[in-house]
């Protein structure tokens, strides 16, 4: 009896990536659900690891309903920390965990893959038990802001409740999170106010929020909407279902008053998404452009950025003084402040150290040759990631040469793109790892999203 995974199903059960080799999907084998739950765990990890060392690139897994429970999991990820699964964890961006019955002692062992990780993109915990012990989601939490992950989906995790939002949403700092789906996790109304707290706090950089089918109530959402106006991230938020209390439902007045309340708060709600739409864009855009012209101003082979302490006054006279083989131009013959009030004028919209953390950034050579790469060459990843490379858009068979890859995957930072000068402009891989950096850049200056003037 085996546990059938693979990245080409039966036609009865087919993934939308069942055609991508570097993608392990797993067929739900329900023999698996007759036998003890400790034995099936241990067949699921063994075809699991079985199939991941016959691959030398792993970009998805979709493990969902392999009976792997907790055994299985903590199984699993001391496989992808050993020296035998190490190809699979520093290629893997999409992890699929949904109905493993998994509780504390996964979430632990997840928690632990997930610290420091700066590969992995997509998290998918649904359906599972997890936990409401404060000190694992606080570990949990933890580990989620020290990575890189930008959607994490925890939903019809009816057991987790309030007990659960309460602890992880206050410790949720991550600034690389950009969806959260926290749909059908059994929330009530006492979570609002620790829900509008987050969403209203500069640690939310959100994207897109769900939290549909919790009984959050009419009024409750009123108040995460008005929480809303006060952030800038936010461009897609769903609040559907909200378990109306049946009683008040029996009065047609009241149903007739909360359908015309749930419609402004709508208004409101897609007013403000609106606005952040177009808040994000014209940031993100003015902030690389702002970069472009920052580069060739200030960078200097013999300026370090705004280190030890340095301000804008005194790296204006560094690069005004530095040698190279350009001329500086007449821009440092101004004062500092007429400097700053020009540069303003090529990124209005951003604030005053947005635009700063920008020229400091550009003025730094350093930030030229990313450590990344070094530092991987030297752990000896070179044969993994030649494999990966040598098309640009992975292993393929035969058949497949030539077909881009297909949904969401986004390349690593050490990913080069290895297609011809013709095909370069067709390869999605390439477009994807161009945004995927740009995006990673614009976090880490923190000028993925409008921010306030004070």
């Amino acid at each position: 009896m085996q546990l059938k995974l693979s990245s080409r199903s039966s036609p009865k059960w087919r993934h939308k990536y069942h055609q991508d080799p570097a993608t392990i999907c797993s067929a739900v084998n329900y023999t698996l659900q007759n036998i003890s739950p400790r034995l099936a765990s241990t067949w699921a990890v063994n075809a699991i690891t079985t199939a991941i060392r016959k691959r030398q690139v792993v970009h998805r897994l979709y493990l969902g309903a392999s009976s792997l429970g907790d055994a299985g999991c903590v199984r699993l990820f001391e496989f992808l920390a050993s020296p035998a699964g190490l190809h699979c964890r520093d290629s893997l961006t999409e992890l699929f965990l949904t109905k493993n019955e998994i509780g504390a002692q996964g979430l632990l062992a997840v928690a632990a893959f997930l610290r420091g990780n700066t590969v992995l993109r997509e998290l998918c915990l649904s359906g599972n038990p997890l936990t409401t012990d404060p000190d694992v989601i606080a570990e949990f939490a933890s580990a989620l802001n020290s990575s890189r992950l930008c959607t994490l989906q925890i939903l019809h995790c009816s057991t987790l409740g309030d007990s659960f939002a309460q602890v992880f949403l206050p410790q949720l700092a991550t600034p690389y999170l950009r969806e959260l789906d926290l749909s059908a996790i059994n929330m009530t109304q006492a979570i609002v106010p620790t829900l509008a707290d987050y969403v209203r706090s500069s640690r939310c950089r959100l994207e897109r929020l769900q939290c549909n089918a919790n009984s959050l109530t009419l009024s409750g959402a009123c108040k995460i909407v008005r929480a809303i106006e006060e952030n800038c991230s936010l461009r897609s938020v769903r609040l559907d279902d909200l378990h109306i209390d049946d009683h008040a439902a029996a009065a047609a007045a009241a149903a007739v008053d909360r359908t015309i309340g749930w419609q402004g708060c709508n208004r409101a709600l897609s007013a403000v998404l609106e606005r952040n739409s177009v808040y994000t864009a014209r940031v993100r855009d003015e902030s690389l452009a702002l970069l472009r012209y920052s580069r060739a101003l200030f960078l200097r082979s013999r300026t370090g950025g705004a280190k030890n302490g340095h301000t804008f006054a005194s790296l204006s006279r560094s690069s005004r003084s530095s040698q190279s083989f350009d001329a500086p131009s007449p821009f440092f013959d101004l004062p500092a402040e007429l400097q700053q009030e020009i540069i303003s004028y090529l990124a209005p919209s951003l604030s005053h150290q947005q635009r700063m953390r920008i020229i400091y950034f550009a003025a730094d050579i350093t930030t030229l040759f990313p450590a990344d790469t070094q530092s991987n060459e030297i752990r000896g990843r070179t044969k993994q990631r030649e494999a990966l490379v040598k098309t640009g858009r992975g292993l393929r068979s035969h058949s497949q040469q030539g077909q881009p890859f297909e949904g969401t995957w986004r390349p690593p930072m050490w990913w080069k793109c290895r297609c011809s000068t013709e095909l370069r402009p067709s390869c999605r891989c390439l477009r994807r790892w161009k945004r995927e950096r740009r995006d990673i850049w614009l976090t880490q200056v923190a000028c993925d999203t409008y921010e306030h003037v004070v």
